[in-house]
């Protein structure tokens, strides 16, 4: 029993270890520190992986209070975010839930987490980031209606109103921008970590090809509603309907940007074509995303990859 006390502890010492090293270099060494920062929750995961929940949070605790002591108060709430990140991924593993669920656990987590912190920013330090990107927003548009005028030229027609219209929206599409790239890094972290973890010799699941991936039918329908509703209802700029309209648009064009190119992937592998012309696919995808999300719609609608197989089969 001692023996596996000592044990415990010495090996919860040196995930604390790690987990300092990690957060160190990720902030202070900059190309090295771009590579090791989305391995910063490692330590923990597999400590978590091996022990039990009230000591993991313990020694995340303790990885918390050590980058205080390494980096000063501004190191803190990345090492806050990053240790909560890592309890819950190895939470996950540890219970065998699906990759899936681990990965919409840890998207909330650090949702949950920046939602937090944005407020604590605003309501203790007096810092609105949102209020920061609107007003280089605002430079920005000066600068443009200011070299029209330098050079001599006049601005296209309702110029002024288009760009201030353009402004409006990305700042009324921030919610959404915002979410998209939380589970965008969510899933980064999860995908690095766990197969990290898994290389290190412990059971973890696996995600599906990403080929395969196939959002819900239900998804057009809401999409289609949305579209119906910027089309009846006359929404004002600035209100709750225009802003649930517009973030619920950005998404929707998202997951559907996404199913596009997972029928690309799923296209290429079923013709075995070689994988530089899938890459060169997907390059051409990005640059045509209205296609592709068109692509997505249309296979998330009528299934079009059950046209592939058959077409297989013959």
């Amino acid at each position: 029993m001692q023996e596996d006390n000592a044990r415990k502890i010495t090996y919860g010492a040196m995930m604390i270890a790690f987990f300092a090293i990690l957060l160190a270099v990720s902030f202070y060494i900059p190309v090295l520190g771009i590579l090791t920062m989305f391995y910063i929750p490692l330590p923990l995961i597999l400590y978590r992986i091996r022990n039990d929940r009230a000591s993991s949070i313990l020694i995340t605790f303790t990885g918390i209070v050590l980058s205080l002591l390494i980096g000063g108060i501004y190191l803190v709430p990345f090492a806050v975010v990053f240790g909560i990140l890592g309890i819950v991924i190895g939470d996950t593993i540890k219970l065998e839930k699906t990759k899936l669920y681990t990965f919409m656990a840890s998207g909330l987590t650090i949702l949950i987490i920046s939602v937090i912190m944005y407020v604590g920013a605003v309501l203790f330090l007096k810092f609105n980031f949102i209020e920061e990107i609107m007003e280089i927003m605002q430079v920005a548009r000066q600068d443009v209606l200011a070299l029209f005028g330098t050079y001599g030229g006049e601005l296209p027609p309702n110029f002024k109103e288009q760009l201030d219209a353009s402004i409006a929206f990305y700042e009324a599409a921030i919610p959404s921008v915002f979410i998209i790239g939380v589970f965008s890094f969510a899933f980064i972290f999860v995908s690095l970590n766990m197969h990290a973890a898994q290389r290190l010799g412990n059971n973890v699941v696996k995600f599906p090809p990403f080929r395969e991936m196939k959002l819900p039918m239900i998804t057009v329908w809401y999409y289609l509603l949305v579209l119906l509703g910027g089309f009846l209802f006359d929404m004002e700029q600035g209100s709750n309907a225009n802003l649930i309209y517009i973030n619920a648009s950005v998404v929707l064009r998202f997951l559907f940007f996404l199913q596009g190119i997972s029928f690309i992937h799923y296209f290429m592998n079923e013709k075995k074509l070689p994988g530089w012309l899938t890459f060169i696919a997907t390059i051409f995808a990005l640059v045509l995303n209205p296609i592709t999300v068109l692509l997505g719609i249309l296979d998330s609608g009528i299934g079009i990859r059950t046209w592939v197989k058959k077409d297989k089969t013959k």
